[in-house]
């Protein structure tokens, strides 16, 4: 973690609800050592640190640290609080969470980014920082520190990896040569193929080329244009789907449904359906059809495969509530 200069922590403000605790603040929690994880489920590298501060908890809360997660929302989706809930439990996160839905205490802390992870004194300065996605030996040193200071007696053996967790194996890992997160929302679209000038806020009809770069996304058929995503919004017959051409060994979609109820949509690899050897964590394949049912916006996990590989994704919607807004790929 980074030094700082050493300056009084806010206090958690705006919290909707408090999750694992009851309500929290600093002044009560004066004495412990503080990490503060503020985190969204939305993000890949947020998600790949969960079992690293379920793991830091475990092995220092007997000794006056306590990890307290302070969930902000990246898109509007995240700030319902039973999405927020879902996602806690699907990743069996049992420390402390603030539902920070209005984003107040991230802005207290000036944030810019997720995750972000700040290190709290015993006396409640701020003493450390971390920026982005970190391995757990990038937090052990500092927090013994701090804890030492409180009079504490910390293990100091360091762990040599970070802890093994299903969320690696769903999600993948970030390496060079894969493919980047790509967003379709009006605000974040950078890599848009098609050659079609598509209008915010209206129901546009897009034609695919049949010609594809790589790393581009893709649109065919009746989609609405929106800040965070595109909502399907033709019929079945509308030959309408997202493709992208991507490298990676996990290709991971953050999407939705627009009015609550299930949302449907199938999913091809080169043209063909998934198997069972290369469908992701959620993904069914039945009769020969690989699918998923939406029912909640989320970070989904389609493809997965041994090596890194080259191939192009097709995700063909069957029902208009569906919303797509983003590809994750680790």
């Amino acid at each position: 973690m980074n030094v700082i200069p050493a300056t009084p922590a806010p206090d958690f403000v705006g919290i909707e609800e408090w999750i694992n605790t009851q309500p929290l603040s600093l002044k009560a929690l004066k004495g412990k050592v503080v990490l503060l994880d503020c985190w969204t489920y939305t993000c890949i590298f947020c998600l790949r640190t969960i079992p690293i501060m379920r793991r830091l908890k475990e092995k220092y809360s007997k000794h006056g640290l306590i990890v307290v997660g302070a969930h902000s929302a990246e898109y509007h989706f995240a700030t319902n609080a039973s999405n927020i809930k879902r996602a806690l439990e699907r990743y069996r996160v049992d420390f402390p969470i603030a539902l920070d839905t209005k984003n107040n205490t991230w802005e207290a802390y000036g944030n810019m980014y997720w995750p972000r992870h700040i290190l709290i004194d015993s006396n409640g300065l701020i003493r450390y920082e971390h920026a982005g996605y970190g391995n757990i030996y990038e937090f052990e040193d500092s927090i013994i520190e701090l804890l030492q200071e409180a009079g504490q007696n910390p293990p100091t053996e360091l762990e040599e990896e970070d802890p093994k967790d299903e969320i690696y194996d769903i999600h993948g890992m970030h390496f060079s040569a894969m493919s980047p997160e790509i967003c379709v929302g009006y605000t974040r679209l950078r890599r848009f193929g098609n050659n079609h000038k598509a209008e915010p806020n209206k129901v546009n009809q897009f034609k695919d080329s049949g010609q594809h770069l790589d790393n581009m996304v893709y649109l065919s058929g009746s989609w609405f244009w929106d800040r965070e995503g595109v909502r399907y919004s033709g019929k079945e017959s509308n030959n309408a789907a997202v493709m992208m051409k991507y490298n990676a060994k996990r290709v991971n979609t953050i999407i939705g449904t627009e009015d609550g109820k299930p949302a449907r949509i199938e999913v091809k690899l080169d043209g063909n359906y998934l198997t069972k050897e290369n469908a992701g964590k959620d993904v069914t394949v039945e009769n020969g059809i690989s699918y998923v049912d939406v029912n909640w916006d989320f970070m989904h996990n389609l493809v997965k495969t041994e090596k890194l590989e080259m191939h192009e994704i097709e995700i063909i919607p069957k029902t208009n509530n569906f919303i797509f807004y983003t590809f994750v790929f680790g």
